[in-house]
């Protein structure tokens, strides 16, 4: 039985790439996802570039592979549970996908300090599985107002530290 973090993030995914209205950036991207597995801290996908994530050249754009690779690697990392916040993203691009050729995604935890988790992220074209990029996502334990212990200053918001 997954658990409620992996729950979550099949969920979110599969409900971010149905997103006909596009209401959320990302959703552009992550239409024609496709679920394979999450596990704890692992995701696979393959997706279908659509014409969304093209540049003028009719190329898989790289901003866009930008944003595959930070969505896919937080999600690798919140499965394993704990909110977390984007640090540092290092990306290598080696070759590029066409509209309507499928890619394979996989994220997966790569490893933990203190409050900072890893993942890595790999971008391959399904058909002859050649490398399109490949990344690395480091994330840090988001701190919450408690956690700072900061004080409330009475209008729900967090008062200035």
């Amino acid at each position: 039985m997954e658990d409620s973090s992996i729950l979550k993030v099949r969920t979110y995914l599969e409900e971010l790439a149905k997103d006909k209205t596009h209401s959320h950036f990302p959703s552009f991207i992550l239409e024609g996802l496709q679920v394979i597995h999450v596990g704890r801290g692992i995701i696979r996908c393959n997706l279908t570039v659509t014409h969304h994530a093209l540049n003028e050249d009719g190329n898989f754009h790289t901003a866009a592979i930008g944003v595959l690779m930070e969505l896919m690697g937080a999600a690798a990392v919140y499965s394993v549970g704990g909110s977390h916040v984007s640090v540092d993203l290092n990306y290598s691009f080696y070759s590029t996908a066409k509209i309507q050729e499928e890619v394979r995604i996989e994220a997966r935890l790569a490893g933990k300090m203190e409050d900072l988790k890893s993942a890595i992220i790999e971008i391959r074209r399904e058909y002859d599985e050649e490398l399109i990029a490949t990344g690395r996502l480091w994330m840090r334990l988001l701190m919450t107002p408690t956690d700072l212990d900061v004080q409330h200053n009475g209008v729900d918001q967090v008062s200035k530290i």
